[in-house]
């Protein structure tokens, strides 16, 4: 079955939607929506003043080619970085700081409370530091032995 949609960039490199019997939409924006549990289902596609115009609920239903962009677009612009190894969690004066390797590269970030680090459904971690922002560690079993003597206290 074919969407109601399809998607393309125009010469400036804006996303342009387009729906029959409905004139085009230029610059969309693509945004994901919660349960960030399941990254391919319930996409956003806005105007660029944020109003919703599809739903996408998802994502694998869609073919390859809009599947594709989409993900193109997504990568570009959300960032949560996915913890690789956690090097050290150093637990002291009410704290956490962390320091680890991410898919981006290294990072060092200090978690305020207990509650932000957040199990998923899925079995991945969902890990908010204290300047608001969020990583994303996948299930223990997929750390290395060391990476997971590191968080073995917080569990």
């Amino acid at each position: 079955m074919s969407p109601a949609f399809s998607l393309r960039k125009d010469a400036k490199g804006r996303l342009v939607l387009d729906r029959p019997d409905e004139p085009e939409v230029v610059d969309v924006r693509i945004r994901r929506s919660f349960p960030w549990s399941e990254p391919n289902r319930f996409i956003s596609i806005r105007g660029k003043e944020g109003k919703e115009i599809i739903l996408v609920e998802d994502l694998d239903a869609l073919p390859e080619d809009l599947r594709a962009l989409i993900n193109e677009y997504l990568s570009g612009t959300s960032f949560i970085p996915r913890i690789e190894r956690v090097i050290q969690v150093d637990v002291r004066f009410g704290f956490q700081q962390w320091k680890v390797q991410t898919d981006r590269g290294g990072a060092e970030f200090r978690v305020q409370e207990r509650e932000d680090v957040r199990f998923m459904p899925d079995g991945r971690f969902s890990i908010k530091d204290a300047n608001g922002n969020l990583y994303e560690m996948p299930q223990l079993e997929r750390l290395d032995e060391h990476s997971r003597r590191a968080i073995e206290s917080l569990l």
